[in-house]
């Protein structure tokens, strides 16, 4: 399962970018899934969309909560 979420890059101007990311299993804790998980998945789909680009940081990370039960989770049906 996974969910959409949004990334900007102002260095090459990527704005709302949307990226799949493995969803988070409500017993994962956050801190772990963004820096194992999502972080990696954002990162290597702004180095293929920007292979010159080198970013410290990406701005507006957007991660949907609306109907989740929790953050990074899949949307309940």
């Amino acid at each position: 399962m996974t969910i959409r979420c949004l990334y900007t890059c102002s260095l090459c101007d990527l704005v709302d970018v949307a990226v799949e990311v493995p969803a988070r299993e409500s017993t994962r804790p956050v801190v772990e899934w963004m820096e194992r998980i999502c972080i990696p998945a954002i990162g290597a789909d702004h180095a293929r969309r920007s292979p010159g680009c080198q970013p410290e940081t990406l701005e507006n990370l957007k991660i949907p909560i609306t109907n989740a039960d929790y953050i990074g989770g899949p949307a309940v049906q």
